[in-house]
């Protein structure tokens, strides 16, 4: 079998496994067009008043070869750890996304503040000078256990981000769904 036939069957089957996952409603890859796209909207991400905002996963994720997008809902299984945290200049966490189910507790240290009911800052943590917040790449285990693939990281685009992705994708806009990018390079199996 070519390279290309061998990539092409690869590529069917991650599709495959994406779109039997609980909770996806859509799957597709990105065009050249729409990586294009993602990435001026994730360069320049708007700041939230003194905060800016950095969106590492994706730009991670569009330094693969390629880079496969599911719709999901909130059925879909929770992530692995924070899809967001909150850092100071010196790149210390200061703050954190709680993710569904955790329970979090003051600790002796530092005093927790929270901020809505999933995100926390821990007070007395260190200086909020330069505060930012960062959405890192996050393990996507389901392509992970594919033979054959490598480098695989996932995150989450913006708002603006999505809905380009189901624009371009010809999906509708609906606020019950979100997007997620996983970005992944092959080799030979």
């Amino acid at each position: 079998m070519s390279s290309t036939r061998a990539a092409k069957k690869k590529l069917d089957d991650i599709q495959k496994v994406l779109s039997e996952l609980r909770g996806v409603k859509y799957t597709f890859f990105l065009t050249r067009q729409m990586r294009e796209g993602i990435g001026r909207i994730e360069k320049r991400y708007p700041s939230l008043g003194p905060l800016t905002v950095q969106n590492d996963g994706v730009i991670e994720c569009l330094k693969r070869r390629y880079v496969a997008c599911i719709v999901k809902d909130r059925t879909f299984r929770g992530p692995p750890h924070a899809t967001v945290v909150l850092v100071n200049e010196e790149g210390k966490v200061i703050g954190r996304e709680i993710l569904r189910g955790e329970k979090m507790s003051e600790g002796p240290a530092s005093k927790t503040i929270f901020l809505g009911k999933d995100f926390v800052i821990f007070y007395g943590k260190g200086s909020g000078k330069g505060a930012r917040f960062v959405l890192p790449p996050v393990a996507f285990k389901e392509v992970e256990k594919i033979r054959g693939t490598s480098s695989v990281i996932s995150s989450s685009p913006s708002t603006s981000g999505d809905l380009f992705l189901r624009e371009s994708a010809g999906l509708d806009d609906d606020p019950k769904l979100a997007s997620i990018l996983i970005g992944f390079d092959l080799h030979s199996v």
